[in-house]
């Protein structure tokens, strides 16, 4: 605006008032300009928009569910369908609570789509482990290390057949150990999820969320856990 303001002056050359005065209106137009986006929404709309939790593709999410139905273990499963649930009850207290166009609901939205897709993160994590699990023989790994003793073998190929049975274990125990580490993480999400929507239940329409500040802190802590998680600190 102030650009075509000096393009203009210097067009038609007017005189030394003309130029200020048109100097002037575009420098208020400028500066006024977010406050009349401002007053209509649009800046609140463009500044607080997030990416909408709801955006995980659906054959990934049919590709998980699979995975988890085919386990022997039935709580990945019923933890996916169970953040699904969570997920959408909090969703609509959210909207019936809060203006979309608020930062509170941005901060809300945002935080716990992260804590979701990280909940669904693990659960992949899960199943790869199962994968792991499954294609170490437990019951053949006891028999065989039962066969060794009741043979008294101790031959120096005896003592590595150990050793390596031994390894074999361990490592199909500390799969199930990162499994039940995950599972426990995204019951805590779970729980989080359940205090966040009592907590803004609870809140009276019109009145600030004072109330509920600390379920979302714990949404935050939970968010910032899952982040150190994926770094690799935490599994």
């Amino acid at each position: 605006m102030v650009a075509v303001g000096i393009g203009f002056a210097s067009y038609v050359d007017p005189p030394p008032s003309m130029r200020l005065a048109a100097a002037v209106v575009g420098v208020v137009a400028v500066a006024g300009w977010p406050l009349v986006m401002s007053a209509t929404g649009v800046l609140a709309a463009r500044q607080f928009t997030v990416a909408d939790p709801d955006d995980v593709d659906s054959e990934t999410m049919a590709a998980l569910a699979a995975e988890l139905k085919a386990l022997d273990d039935s709580q990945p499963f019923e933890q996916l369908v169970a953040l699904g649930q969570r997920r959408t009850a909090l969703r609509r207290v959210l909207d019936r609570r809060l203006d979309p166009n608020e930062l509170t609901y941005a901060r809300y939205l945002s935080t716990t789509g992260e804590v979701y897709r990280s909940a669904l993160d693990n659960l992949h994590e899960v199943a790869v482990a199962h994968d792991s699990v499954d294609s170490i023989d437990a019951d053949y790994i006891e028999r065989r290390i039962a066969e060794l003793d009741r043979d008294g073998a101790d031959t120096e190929a005896a003592r590595r057949e150990r050793e390596t049975l031994a390894q074999r274990a361990t490592l199909r125990d500390d799969q199930l150990a990162r499994i039940s580490r995950l599972l426990s993480q995204n019951e805590a999400a779970l729980t989080t999820f359940d205090r966040t929507t009592s907590a803004l239940t609870e809140v009276p329409v019109g009145q600030r969320l004072e109330d509920a500040e600390g379920a979302m802190a714990a949404l935050d802590d939970l968010a910032d856990r899952a982040r150190m998680y994926a770094l690799g600190d935490g599994s």
